[in-house]
C-alpha cells in the first residue's frame, strides 16, 4: 500500500514539475516571438514542439494526464468570446454585420469542406470546414490599437471578429456531432436527416439553457458586489466558478464545453454595466496567462510530425481553401450590404489570423472523434495545429498591410512598445 501511494505521489510530482517546465519554456519562447514581432502563441507552440516531438521531454501519456488544463483553458477562451457579444454594440452595428459575418463564415466552411473532401472522408472534411471559420481577434485588436487605426474597415472588423467565433462555434457544434454520427457505424444504420441533426440540436439546446442559467446567476452576483478593495478578488471568484461549472456540467451532461461557457459569458456581459465589464475583463486578463501558456504549449507538444507529414497535402489544401473562403466570403458579404470598396477589398485579408479558438476546437474535435476513430481525430488536430503556425506567422503581417492599403493607419503612428509588456496575444 505504501509502495502504491509512493508511486502515485511520484507520478503526480513529475506531472507538476513538467507542467512548471511547460509554462516556463512557453513563456520564454512567447517573449522571444514577441521580440521578433511574431505572435506569442507561435512561440508557445514552438516551445511545445521542442518539449514534445523534438526532444521527447514530455510523453504523450503525460500530456493526456494534463487534459484538465485544456478543458479549463477552453472554458476561459469561450467565456471571453461570449464577453465580446454585447447586444447593444451589435444593435448599433445593425444587420449588416450579422450578414457579413454569417456569409463569410458559411462560405469559408463550404470551400474548405469541398476542397479537403478530395483527400479525406466527408466526416473529417466537414469538421475542418467548421474550424476554418474561426478568426483570432487578438492580432487584429493589437494592430488596431498599436497603429490607432480609424475608418470604415476598422469599424466593420471590430464587431465582425466578436461575432465570427460565435457563428463558428455553433456551426462546429452541429457539424462535429454529424461527423461523430457518420464515423460511428454501429449508430448510423440508415440514419435520416432528423437522426443526424437531432443530437447536435439537443446539445445546442442544453448548452444554451445551461449557459444562460449559470450566466444569469453569475451576472447577478457580479452586479451585487460592492465597490470595495476586495471587489476584484470577488469578481475573479465568480468568473472562475462560472467557467468551471459551465465547462464541467457541459462535459457531464454531454453539452458543448465551448458553447456553454460562451453563452454564460454573453449573458454576463449583457447584464453588467461598463464599469463592471472593464473590471471583469481586467480580472480575466491578469488571471489566465499561465493557463493559456500551458494550454498552447501542450497543444504544440501533442503535435506528431509523422501524422502531419501524412496529412501534408490536406494541410496545404486547408490553408489555401481557408484563404479563398475568407477573402471571397467577406467580399460577397460586404457586397451584399453595399460596403465601401476598401472594406470589400481588404476585410477578407484582415480575417485570416487564426489561433486560440481554432486550436481549442481542434482539441475538442480530437476528444470527440478519437472515441470512434483515432486516425481521423489525429488528422483534424494536426492539420489545424500546422495551419495555425502558418496563419500565426503570416496573419498579423497581412492585417497590417490591409489596413495600410485601406488608408486607415500610417507608419508615423506606430508606437514605441516593449513587446512583452504590451501584447496580450493569448486572448484569442
Amino acid at each position: 500500500m505504501m509502495l502504491l501511494s509512493g508511486s502515485i505521489h511520484g507520478d503526480m510530482s513529475g506531472l507538476i514539475i513538467n507542467l512548471g517546465v511547460i509554462i516556463l519554456l512557453g513563456m520564454l519562447f512567447g517573449r522571444i516571438a514577441e521580440y521578433f514581432k511574431i505572435p506569442a502563441i507561435t512561440g508557445y507552440l514552438i516551445a511545445g514542439l521542442i518539449l514534445g516531438p523534438i526532444s521527447g521531454f514530455v510523453s504523450l501519456e503525460e500530456l493526456e494526464e494534463m487534459s484538465i488544463i485544456s478543458d479549463i483553458a477552453l472554458g476561459f477562451i469561450a467565456f471571453q468570446v461570449g464577453n465580446e457579444l454585447w447586444f447593444g454594440k451589435l444593435k448599433n452595428s445593425g444587420m449588416k454585420i450579422v450578414i457579413i459575418t454569417v456569409v463569410q463564415a458559411v462560405f469559408t466552411t463550404a470551400v474548405v469542406t469541398l476542397l479537403t473532401l478530395f483527400f479525406v472522408d466527408l466526416s473529417v472534411a466537414i469538421v475542418l470546414g467548421a474550424i476554418a471559420a474561426a478568426t483570432a481577434p487578438a492580432p487584429i485588436m493589437m494592430i488596431i490599437k498599436k497603429y490607432r487605426a480609424k475608418g470604415e474597415l476598422t469599424d466593420t472588423i471590430l464587431p465582425v471578429v466578436g461575432l465570427d467565433d460565435a457563428v463558428g462555434v455553433i456551426m462546429f457544434g452541429i457539424l462535429l456531432s454529424i461527423s461523430v454520427s457518420m464515423l460511428d457505424v454501429s449508430a448510423t444504420k440508415a440514419l435520416g436527416l432528423w437522426e443526424l441533426v437531432r443530437e447536435p440540436l439537443m446539445e445546442i439546446l442544453i448548452s444554451i439553457v445551461l449557459g444562460s442559467a449559470i450566466g444569469f446567476i453569475s451576472g447577478f452576483a457580479i452586479k451585487t458586489i460592492s465597490p470595495n478593495r476586495e471587489r476584484q478578488e470577488k469578481n475573479l471568484n465568480i468568473i472562475v466558478i462560472s467557467v468551471f461549472l459551465t465547462t464541467g456540467t457541459a462535459l457531464f451532461l454531454g453539452a458543448s464545453p465551448i458553447l456553454t461557457p460562451m453563452i454564460a459569458g454573453t449573458v454576463v456581459t449583457n447584464m453588467i454595466n461598463k464599469e463592471c465589464y472593464v473590471l471583469e475583463e481586467e480580472t480575466i486578463r491578469f488571471f489566465v496567462p499561465p493557463i493559456m501558456i500551458a494550454f498552447f504549449t501542450i497543444a504544440g507538444a501533442q503535435l506528431q510530425f509523422d501524422v502531419v507529414f501524412a496529412a501534408g497535402m490536406v494541410g496545404l489544401i486547408y490553408i489555401v481553401g481557408r484563404i479563398i473562403g475568407k477573402m471571397a466570403g467577406a467580399y460577397l458579404g460586404t457586397a451584399a450590404v453595399k460596403s465601401s470598396h476598401a472594406v470589400k477589398r481588404f476585410l477578407g485579408v484582415s480575417l485570416l489570423p487564426q489561433s486560440g479558438v481554432a486550436i481549442g476546437l481542434s482539441i475538442a474535435a480530437f476528444n470527440e472523434l478519437s472515441a470512434v476513430s483515432t486516425e481521423q481525430a489525429l488528422i483534424v488536430k494536426n492539420v489545424i495545429l500546422a495551419s495555425v503556425l502558418f496563419f500565426a506567422l503570416t496573419g498579423p503581417v497581412l492585417v497590417k498591410i490591409a489596413f495600410t492599403k485601406a488608408g486607415e493607419i500610417e507608419e508615423s503612428k506606430e508606437e514605441k512598445v516593449i513587446p512583452w509588456k504590451n501584447s496580450h496575444a493569448y486572448q484569442d
